[in-house]
């Protein structure tokens, strides 16, 4: 059976080469047939064995999101569209600021039937405080199928104003609307490279950062981006890190000399 995996690339923020790379993170790690694809404004320099689509048209006042600090997450929710790029069966969602490190084919596997999605690591934190409980999915890598999930479009259409007003970014929002359907990827697999392997501050600055256990997504929420990462990266004394070379062997060019863009 084929297996889907999206992404999206809009802005500059991101050039080719991150969807390329995360294409051949995919490929080297998911056995089977796989259907990739980009939604993307700028198909310019991306691999010719990316099925690319337009961002998702949708009802949205984008202008609502773009006010608000964040407010580009919201447009995920595009990715809950009904017909979206003919999508069938379960599809794996991947952020382009990830680093595939181990098989995917086991989050296909886990949880049938579930919106599964990494519990995110400051909320999970903030369990214990009033009004909170910490089950608030992080959508950097998530799991759903159209068929089961598209309420979160269609409940989003209805409720704009509402959910924007309640919720400051749209994780808050889809975990909201599928809590029921939720499973949490098991902690290993999916993993920060700030709270993982980054060293702690003051150690951050003697110490290189190390190669987490058992991952099979590595995410990079904020600074550094993995390229950042590679080389060693300056954010101030809390949160610069050394080199880690060995991002090299899972986030590297292996198509380059193949010229293998469209």
């Amino acid at each position: 059976m084929t297996k889907n995996v999206v992404c999206i690339k809009w802005g500059t923020r991101y050039g080719s080469e991150y969807v390329n790379r995360l294409y051949y993170g995919v490929r080297r790690h998911l056995s089977g047939p796989l259907r990739f694809i980009a939604l993307t404004d700028d198909a310019t320099g991306i691999d010719r064995d990316v099925e690319i689509h337009p961002l998702p048209v949708t009802s949205f006042d984008e202008s609502e999101f773009d006010a608000r600090r964040g407010g580009e997450t919201w447009r995920k929710v595009g990715l809950f569209q009904p017909g979206l790029a003919d999508l069938r069966g379960d599809t794996l969602f991947l952020d382009l600021d990830v680093v595939i490190s181990g098989s995917l084919d086991d989050l296909f596997a886990y949880a049938p039937g579930k919106f599964c999605v990494i519990q995110d690591w400051l909320e999970k934190r903030r369990g214990w405080m009033p009004g909170r409980d910490g089950k608030v999915g992080n959508t950097s890598v998530f799991r759903y199928n159209l068929a089961e999930h598209a309420k979160v479009y269609t409940h989003f259409e209805i409720n704009q104003g509402h959910a924007l007003d309640s919720f400051r970014i749209e994780q808050q929002y889809v975990s909201h609307v599928l809590r029921d359907c939720t499973e949490f990827w098991p902690e290993s697999w999916t993993q920060s490279f700030k709270r993982s392997c980054r060293p702690r501050f003051p150690l951050n600055h003697f110490r290189a950062p190390v190669r987490p256990r058992d991952c099979r997504v590595l995410v990079f929420h904020g600074h550094p981006n993995p390229h950042e990462a590679l080389a060693g990266h300056r954010g101030g004394w809390l949160r610069s890190t050394l080199p880690a070379p060995w991002l090299a062997d899972d986030w590297n060019d292996e198509c380059r000399s193949e010229n293998r863009a469209a």
